[in-house]
């Protein structure tokens, strides 16, 4: 199965998210949108896994939630990667906040992936929420960025590691945790 860890959103950042996916859309011609229930940050992409590493990348998942607390993170800036004859192959919110504990969590999921046969990323980690892919925007770039900026800097707790199969179904792709582990106990029993 095809799989990733990272970091699942609660329905208050989604809708959030899917409020600023909306003037993007609205300034558009064509684009490839992200579902909402699909929003979160990939900490690591890990490719197609065997049922058996499941069990291995799970006790990774618990030891790096296990002296954890949430992590404060605010809405950022618009960004892009990839820029081709007028089409951007991603357009996304970058976070800012709590970066150094996220980049703690990421060093021990890197660190100990590697251990279990996954190799490191060379690339330095670039915390981004995906909201579009090959987007044909009506407007220069700034101006769509000025028509977000006001939606930016709030401020959202997260709170999870998860283990997420990324599959296609009926030509979607969807997103489903496989283990998923809260920060800290605390908040795990505010949210029963």
């Amino acid at each position: 199965m095809r799989a990733f860890i990272g970091m699942d959103f609660d329905k208050g950042l989604k809708d959030e998210l899917n409020g600023i996916q909306k003037v993007l859309k609205i300034n558009s011609k064509k684009g490839n949108w992200v579902p909402s229930s699909n929003f979160h940050i990939t900490l690591k992409f890990l490719g197609d896994i065997s049922e058996e590493q499941v069990d291995a990348i799970d006790r990774i998942i618990k030891s790096a939630v296990v002296n954890t607390s949430p992590l404060s993170i605010t809405l950022d800036k618009l960004g892009y990667f990839n820029i081709r004859s007028n089409q951007y192959g991603v357009i996304w919110i970058g976070i800012k906040g709590e970066m150094m504990k996220l980049n703690a969590i990421y060093g021990i999921i890197e660190k100990e992936m590697k251990v279990i046969g996954f190799p490191k990323e060379k690339r330095k980690l670039t915390p981004h929420i995906t909201l579009g892919r090959r987007v044909i925007l009506d407007l220069p770039f700034s101006q769509l960025r000025e028509q977000v900026d006001h939606e930016l800097g709030k401020e959202f707790l997260l709170d999870n590691l998860t283990l997420m199969k990324s599959e296609e179904i009926m030509r979607k792709r969807v997103y489903t945790p496989i283990k998923s582990y809260k920060f800290n106990k605390i908040l795990e029993k505010n949210h029963r």
